[in-house]
């Protein structure tokens, strides 16, 4: 009888066992890897021509941080040299630019395509100074980890109904990402 109870015994505690080694772990699984991930701050460089009423020469500076991971705020200057002579010179822009970039990394691929939208301020050698809005898009190539490949385009007026500038711009630049 005691081998009975000892036997009995024995198989519940197996058994007990054998079961809470079926019950789900109490571990939590890892999140999957997010779609989009940006780098917090990027420096860039960029050239270009905008080409529908004059030949104006731009080469440029930008810096800005991605506020949300689809949206992102830019400062830029930019640097236009007029080929054709106004009034007997050329003329030599300076330009600051306050922008909001909405993007949309496209999945499975590196690129990352993006609208853009901001307002500035124009100095430059002949004209007056004066407020500016500017509105375009782009597609960024991501080459490397830290690096990307930005094609742009804008379109810039001055806010002032009197004043048209009405430049198409289309620039080339790299970014350096931190």
């Amino acid at each position: 009888m005691k081998r009975t109870f000892t036997t009995l015994a024995i198989l519940v505690v197996a058994a007990t066992s054998a079961v809470a080694s079926d019950l789900p772990s109490k571990t939590i699984p890892t999140p999957p890897a997010p779609l989009f991930t940006q780098t917090s701050y990027y420096v860039g460089v960029n050239v270009g021509a905008d080409t529908a009423n004059h030949t104006v020469y731009t080469g440029g500076i930008s810096v800005g941080t991605n506020v949300l991971p689809y949206l992102a705020v830019e400062a830029a200057y930019d640097f236009g040299y007029q080929k054709d002579k106004v009034h007997g010179k050329n003329d030599k822009q300076n330009e600051l630019f306050l922008n909001a970039i909405p993007q949309f990394k496209i999945p499975g691929t590196d690129l990352t395509a993006y609208a853009l939208g901001g307002v500035g301020y124009d100095w430059d050698s002949i004209a007056k100074n004066r407020a500016l809005y500017n509105a375009g898009g782009g597609l960024k190539y991501e080459f490397a980890r830290n690096f990307d490949v930005d094609a742009r385009y804008r379109y810039v007026d001055a806010i002032d109904s009197k004043v048209k500038i009405e430049d198409n711009r289309f620039t080339l630049g790299v970014n350096y990402k931190f």
